[in-house]
């Protein structure tokens, strides 16, 4: 019989359904192409299962706001996809991991004893992800949560306010033409925008108003991800009293020290 949970192998290991087995993917994304690495250690029934070709490696690029998806099925361990960038608008993901391509048993060696039975193989239907990796988005970040345009404010200035007419959460930093036309790339000046708008977050769509009220996107993916993030640098979020907007910008894109600077 067919078990009614099924065992997955989870990037960073959440699931808890194996005992000691890895996978990791190594993603890197230049323009409209990703390069995916699959890295699986200690779980040599999958190994058989990809060799045998049951299963293989899929990485999905989704858009969910066009609903545009693609779809890369291979065995070999490293992965390319490309998309076009007229089929997709907002933010765009890439899914990975290690799906049954057929109806199979898998082997429970290996599966954690307090959720498995190691007497009887477990069936698992073909589309299911044996191996997941956590979601990547396309865009950066702090791509996502900023944008830069040219207003008519006095030189050497900008301001920053937050986009609510966007679908998604974002920050629109407004810069003098002399900034925009200049310098507008410079990394110090993105940073400077950074710092702003994360300095708008605590009243935010993302924060709560001066009554204590949720936000609209108080639990949107993006605030939940900047939530995460800090979490584990072990900085406080917009939600806390301590909270230091120039230090968690900074922690998310630091200012780079030329060798020229670190030697005077």
């Amino acid at each position: 019989m067919r078990a009614e949970r099924l065992p997955v192998l989870t990037e960073g290991g959440s699931s808890l359904d194996w005992a000691s087995a890895r996978y990791e993917a190594k993603v890197d994304i230049k323009g409209s192409q990703a390069i995916i690495v699959h890295y699986l250690d200690g779980a040599p029934q999958l190994d058989q299962l990809l060799g045998s070709g049951h299963a293989k490696w899929l990485t999905e690029f989704r858009c969910p706001r066009t609903l545009h998806s693609r779809e890369v099925w291979d065995q070999e361990r490293t992965q390319r996809v490309t998309w076009n960038e007229d089929d997709v608008v907002g933010q765009t993901f890439l899914l990975s991991g290690l799906v049954a391509v057929s109806d199979l048993e898998l082997d429970p060696t290996g599966l954690n004893p307090f959720g498995w039975s190691a007497d009887k193989p477990i069936e698992v239907p073909a589309g299911w992800w044996l191996v997941r990796a956590e979601a990547r988005r396309v865009e950066p970040l702090v791509a996502s949560l900023v944008r830069f345009r040219e207003d008519k404010i006095e030189p050497g200035q900008m301001s920053v306010d937050e986009d609510t007419d966007g679908g998604n959460p974002c920050f629109v930093v407004r810069m003098a033409s002399d900034l925009y036309e200049k310098r507008r790339d410079d990394r110090d000046i993105q940073i400077a925008g950074l710092i702003g708008a994360f300095a708008r977050l605590p009243r935010s769509s993302m924060g709560r108003d001066s009554s204590g009220l949720e936000g609209e996107n108080y639990d949107h993916v993006l605030a939940q991800e900047l939530r995460r993030r800090l979490e584990e640098a072990e900085i406080p979020d917009w939600e806390s009293d301590q909270f230091d907007s120039i230090q968690a910008a900074t922690w998310l894109e630091a200012f780079y020290v030329g060798a020229a600077e670190e030697d005077e």
